[in-house]
């Protein structure tokens, strides 16, 4: 075993004075910085450190140093200015959602196979794929429609829906038939309503047959 003179002499050779004089630094950086005190603070204290000793050779943690090179390349792609951009914007998104409450809803779906399954396989379907690979004319139709009559689309749907799951409903036969349910005030509404529509389909007809014409 060598003295500790023969220590001191092997530490001031030439190739160990410049690593002893970065440790040096990184010690007095360390120091100045605090984390000397708490580093002496861990090791004073017995469970604290058997904390961070159980800590470092858990198998997580023990797995992860044979996984150097990918968490390596995480790191890196995780420290790219645009990359810390993208995943700040993405935490304050994951806040604002488990601030509304959405986030154990959310959860919960993705735990539902069943719900899983079917969500997949709404997205999934024929109509679904027709509608992605037809969205541009759709969208433009869309488009066109007054929203501020939404509501007269709705009554439509729900006179419909009354007409045809009545039970009682009334044939009408032959001409006589006709014009006895034509006194009805409703009915004549109805037929108005109706030769309204027409009306309007015939002149959009008109009117794409022209548009067609001039191209």
């Amino acid at each position: 075993m060598m003295s500790e003179d023969e220590q001191l002499e092997k530490l001031m050779k030439p190739e160990y004075i410049s690593s002893l004089t970065r440790a040096i630094e990184l010690i007095r950086k360390l120091d100045n910085l605090g984390f000397l005190d708490v580093i002496s603070g861990i090791l004073s204290d017995d469970e604290t450190l058997k904390t961070v000793f159980s800590l470092l050779t858990s198998d997580d943690v023990l797995s992860l140093t044979t996984k150097t090179d990918s968490v390596m390349v995480l790191l890196k792609i995780m420290s790219e200015e645009k990359n810390v951009k993208a995943l700040s914007n993405l935490l304050e998104i994951v806040t604002v959602i488990q601030n509304k409450g959405l986030i154990d809803p959310v959860m919960g779906i993705l735990k539902d196979d069943a719900a899983m399954g079917a969500i997949m396989g709404l997205l999934s379907n024929d109509f679904t794929m027709n509608l992605l690979m037809n969205e541009k004319p759709i969208l433009a139709s869309l488009g066109t429609l007054d929203l501020s009559v939404a509501p007269h689309y709705v009554n439509m749907i729900k006179a419909v829906e009354n007409a045809i799951k009545t039970d009682t409903v009334t044939p009408v036969g032959g001409m006589m038939g006709t014009l006895r349910a034509m006194k009805d005030e409703d009915a004549q509404k109805g037929l108005g309503i109706v030769f309204s529509i027409l009306r309007s389909l015939g002149k959009t007809c008109s009117d794409e047959f022209n548009c067609s014409a001039k191209k």
